[in-house]
């Protein structure tokens, strides 16, 4: 059986396996509470003091059953979101994970939702599940502690340190980077002084700890560069000395790095139509594009031959390669390799890793640039370039 087939069946027995122990988690019966009580508790609430224990009947049950926000105030028949607010809930992404060598476990923010749903909400609170399944929520006022998610949480010593975060759009700082300090004995938070060369504000990025035990070593994630600018995916390494705050970058690297966009910035047909190629070679390949028009709702036909030549140069053997990462697709040139991200439904990030000569560089740009308006039916623009 071919490698690529046995991973699919490892990927499917994995998501079987977890589907199956968030059903068996949502079997746990709703905690017997008053419509009062159910009401004091259904919104998110920010903390007091810091710390602030907001341990309650519902907030435990949703964290042992993680369910989403919508359906659990219909488990309860609360109130519309769009009138009352989201609904607190622990069914969250860019949540952090920490584990204790005492079997805590320590979950940090999150979100629910996206930013145009009822039920989104960034958390601010720190949820501690020990070994036994107690679980304390520690709330934080939004001066000690802002809505964090995305962000990187790393046990030194007795404390944990969160790097970054994505947050409210009106809470970034542009070319800061956030660091929060939870002390383990005493659940407080506060904020870390830094200086020296950070890289910005960053999310979704990894941190590691040094084999000095005092040293955080950041890399991945995305950089935001403001809001008339594209984010940058964050290519080099940085260091902070947790004993001094101190930020040193480790590497620079000058790779060539341009984003690519609709002229008039509205979603584009990428996911579109790799949906529609697949619909065509997998439920109807007997049949071509029968029964397209349920999954296409675009009033030119997918240009299929443009997205089987994208990101080619004319002539060019090397196989255009899906990566891991979701919606990246990665292709060698000259020798380097050039990866493109289109994984947000709005721009294309292309990073090469290393220099193409000038006139290769451009012919990249504009074979793209031309193919991009194929599939989409609409002009496109280099938005952002570096290192060109």
């Amino acid at each position: 059986m071919p490698a690529d087939s046995l991973n699919d069946e490892d990927e499917w027995a994995r998501e079987q396996a977890e589907e199956e122990v968030d059903r068996l988690r949502k079997e746990e019966p709703a905690p017997k509470i008053s419509e009062a009580e159910f009401l004091a508790w259904r919104s998110p609430r920010i903390g007091t003091a810091n710390p602030t224990r907001l341990d309650n009947p519902l907030w435990h049950w949703l964290v042992r059953t993680r369910w989403d926000g919508y359906s659990a105030n219909n488990v309860f028949g609360g109130p519309s979101p769009f009138t009352a607010g989201p609904m607190w809930c622990f069914q969250r992404y860019g949540m952090s994970e920490t584990t204790l060598e005492d079997g805590r476990v320590l979950y940090i923010g999150g979100e629910h939702e996206d930013h145009y749903d009822p039920d989104f909400c960034i958390y601010n609170d720190v949820t501690v599940v020990d070994a036994a399944g107690s679980i304390a929520i520690h709330g934080y006022p939004k001066e000690d502690f802002p809505p964090t998610d995305f962000h990187s949480a790393t046990r030194i010593g007795s404390a944990i340190y969160i790097v970054g975060r994505l947050g409210y759009a009106e809470s970034r700082t542009l070319g800061v980077t956030p660091v929060f300090k939870l002390s383990l004995d005493s659940m407080q938070m506060e904020a870390v002084e830094t200086l020296g060369e950070s890289p910005g504000w960053i999310y979704e990025h990894q941190a590691s700890l040094a084999s000095d035990g005092h040293t955080l070593v950041i890399s991945g994630g995305e950089r935001w560069r403001g809001e008339q600018r594209a984010t940058q995916e964050n290519v080099d390494t940085w260091a902070l000395d947790t004993r001094n705050g101190r930020w040193t970058r480790l590497t620079q690297h000058h790779w060539q790095h341009w984003v690519m966009w609709r002229v008039d910035r509205k979603r584009n047909r990428l996911g579109d139509t790799r949906h529609a190629r697949w619909h065509c070679e997998h439920v109807r390949r007997d049949h071509a594009l029968l029964g397209l028009e349920h999954v296409w709702r675009h009033s030119e036909p997918p240009d299929f031959a443009a997205l089987d030549a994208l990101y080619r140069l004319p002539g060019e053997m090397s196989p255009v390669i899906e990566e891991a990462e979701y919606g990246t697709f990665s292709t060698m040139i000259d020798g380097l390799k050039v990866r493109f991200k289109e994984s947000d439904g709005f721009l294309v990030e292309a990073i090469v890793e290393g220099q193409l000569r000038p006139d290769r560089l451009l012919e990249l740009q504009r074979t793209t640039l031309v193919l991009l308006e194929r599939i989409d039916a609409s002009p496109y623009e280099i938005a952002v370039a570096s290192g060109s």
